[in-house]
């Protein structure tokens, strides 16, 4: 049996779900980055349902990486970075990477990318 995490305002979790809605514009394109039903993110939204801890990571790992990438590069740009093949995760991309969690190769990734280095 899994404890499913609150999701409130405040926390990392309820703020980096928050940050990850408003970056992806909608329920339906959240649920599609962290791989759940677009039904489960709007529970989460309305309180009715909470995360599994399986969920709570992805979104708290999204969450940190798209905070970063944000920091790096223009935040329109994050969005297709996230969905493109990077030369510095070997022709995966960051979301592929962060859902099998190399969150460390991501962020090498745009450590990368920000001080210019090619691969």
């Amino acid at each position: 049996m899994s404890i499913a995490l609150p999701i409130r305002p405040g926390t990392a979790l309820g703020d980096g779900f928050r940050m990850l809605l408003e970056a992806a514009g909608n329920g339906a394109l959240l649920a599609e980055l962290l791989g759940v039903t677009p039904s489960q993110v709007t529970r989460w939204k309305q309180g009715t349902q909470t995360p599994s801890p399986e969920s709570a990571r992805t979104i708290m790992d999204f969450a940190y990486i798209v905070a970063r990438a944000e920091s790096t590069m223009h935040t329109k740009v994050v969005p297709i970075w996230l969905d493109s093949p990077n030369q510095f995760l070997r022709g995966s991309t960051p979301r592929e990477c962060i859902k099998l969690g190399r969150i460390a190769e991501v962020i090498g990734a745009i450590d990368a990318e920000d001080e210019g280095a090619y691969a």
